[in-house]
């Protein structure tokens, strides 16, 4: 299981953000995980509550931000073991989490230092980009994969040092529900936001 602030950072600095085909993705990734920063490491962003500040970063998130994709493909087949409103209420609640987990990972610590590699082109419809976060003075190796859909480019996946996140989680999700239901999973995703240490990773 890797780092909150590895797999976070990535998480809700890139999820599922629509890049419009005719820019490039990789400055488009640059300058919105650069803002993301500019919010947590502002002056007065320690002056907020806890809720304030998760909601000032939701709110920027959700400007541009589109969280549902990459949320639908980690819990993939069981999507369709659940009603519309558990699945809904799944969507929110990971939403939260994602949120307060962010935060809490870089609150306290230097910012991290962001270094992007060239865009390598797959296919037609698919691209990979390559980056380095150094934060603690360690180097992980992180690539965002996106592909090209109606919306414009979106984030399908991220691998954080040769770990996908959605297969990462995909497998959590599919064991929870061999042997649990979605109004487990809503308690389990209640209780983990009720965790003061998200520090080593959240399973479910």
């Amino acid at each position: 299981m890797k780092s909150v602030i590895v797999i976070f950072t990535c998480l809700l600095s890139v999820i599922c953000l629509p890049l419009m085909a005719a820019t490039d993705p990789s400055q488009r990734l640059i300058s919105t995980i650069e803002a993301s920063l500019d919010v947590i490491y502002a002056s007065d962003f320690g002056k907020a509550s806890r809720l304030e500040k998760e909601s000032l970063i939701r709110s920027v998130v959700e400007n541009e931000f589109n969280l549902d994709i990459l949320i639908r493909r980690t819990i993939g087949r069981n999507w369709n073991l659940m009603d519309a409103d558990e699945q809904a209420r799944v969507l929110e609640l990971v939403k939260q989490l994602v949120v307060k987990a962010y935060i809490k990972s870089l609150v306290g610590r230097d910012r991290p230092q962001l270094s992007f590699g060239q865009t390598i082109h797959v296919s037609s419809k698919r691209l990979e980009i390559d980056s380095t976060i150094l934060t603690e003075g360690q180097a992980i190796r992180v690539m965002y994969r996106l592909g090209l859909m109606q919306s414009g480019w979106e984030i399908y996946d991220i691998v954080a040092e040769d770990i996908s996140v959605v297969s990462n989680y995909r497998q959590q999700i599919d064991d929870h529900f061999r042997k649990g239901n979605a109004a487990n999973l809503i308690q389990k995703l209640q209780e983990l936001l009720q965790t003061e240490d998200l520090n080593d990773g959240i399973v479910l």
